[in-house]
């Protein structure tokens, strides 16, 4: 971790560059590019301890999520005509990776857009330009998906309570746990800009708060993954 503090006159070179097109221009009263480097974000070094931990604790979350959620799973599964059955879920839980990982890279797809914009117009980047854009591309990613899910996966009372009566265990999954998730991915956004917001430029510093910000936001795309992964599977139910 860089011992230098963000906003200092002379910045170390450093060619590795987390967001291409950002930068700080500031040395001697002139305007002269600097990158914002890896390491003045805090994400090399020594961080990548705090990045394999919040790797761990997310796939712990997110295997806990797929335990509690297991029935719905052998309903989504793909691959049903050529593998067996008990591997249903693993192609499931693949699946839901692949789509966070998908929204993962549309929000920093974003961010780096937002940042490209900004410095084309002329204006000077800053840790909290960095936050600003990266809180507002999460907003529009949730914005963008949670909202359709529940507009266009409208639920059908007769095929809940037919699922009820016939699998209680597939109905939890469905319904009961699919309720709870729909309300967890927007606490888990509001959580990650509860965390940019208050640290502020010492969330470079802290790496418990760095943790816990990689860990909320994952899981805000996980869990938009798995409305989307349970709403397909009530959908595969609904069709046969």
């Amino acid at each position: 971790m860089s011992s230098y503090p963000m906003g200092a006159d002379v910045l170390p070179v450093d060619h590795s560059t987390i967001f291409r097109g950002a930068w700080i221009m500031e040395r001697q009263g002139q305007q002269v590019p600097r990158t914002i480097t890896l390491k003045e974000l805090g994400l090399t070094g020594e961080a990548w301890m705090p990045l394999s931990i919040s790797v761990v604790v997310f796939l712990l979350a997110a295997l806990s999520g797929l335990l509690f959620t297991m029935p719905a799973w052998y309903v989504l599964g793909i691959g049903r005509s050529f593998l067996p059955e008990f591997l249903m879920p693993v192609t499931a839980f693949a699946l839901l990776l692949i789509t966070t990982g998908g929204l993962t890279q549309a929000w920093a797809l974003a961010t780096i857009g937002f940042l490209t914009l900004w410095e084309v117009l002329g204006k000077k980047t800053t840790f909290a330009t960095v936050r600003r854009f990266s809180g507002l591309s999460l907003v529009i990613i949730w914005f963008w998906v949670a909202p359709f899910i529940h507009i266009y996966a409208v639920p059908r009372a007769e095929l809940e309570a037919q699922v009820l009566a016939q699998n209680p265990a597939l109905h939890f999954a469905l319904y009961a746990f699919h309720r709870y998730n729909d309300i967890m991915h927007f606490v888990f956004a509001v959580g990650v800009l509860a965390l940019l917001w208050g640290y502020g430029d010492r969330l470079l510093r802290n790496r418990v708060g760095q943790v816990l910000t990689l860990v909320l936001l994952w899981l805000t795309f996980f869990s938009l993954s798995l409305t989307i992964g349970l709403h397909s599977a009530v959908i595969r139910l609904a069709t046969g």
